[in-house]
């Protein structure tokens, strides 16, 4: 007999929870809405296109990037020198873009 459900390890349940809670909030979902229709962009352009101030912008690709929801071609330590290009992560499914 088989199960209609999978087992998942602590890890992969708590990886999925987090990318879950990180996509609840509006902004975040314009913000994989976007970059799913524009694909790598400055939080310039982010900002732009959702309406919503720069600093705002990057507070939230921060929480989506830490769910690995989004990825920056720049890491953490060189964005005071370059601008970081955020583009969503391989295998992120986009609902209702």
């Amino acid at each position: 007999m088989t199960a209609d459900f999978e087992l998942q390890s602590p890890p992969d349940a708590h990886r999925i929870e987090r990318r879950k809670r990180a996509r609840s909030t509006p902004i975040r979902a314009q913000i994989i809405k976007y970059l799913a229709s524009n694909g790598a962009s400055k939080v310039a352009d982010i900002s732009s296109g959702i309406a919503f101030s720069r600093d705002c912008v990057r507070y939230h690709l921060a929480a989506l990037e830490s769910a690995s929801i989004v990825r920056s071609d720049i890491s953490p330590e060189a964005r005071g020198r370059c601008t970081p290009f955020y583009a969503l992560a391989p295998g992120i499914a986009v609902t209702g873009a």
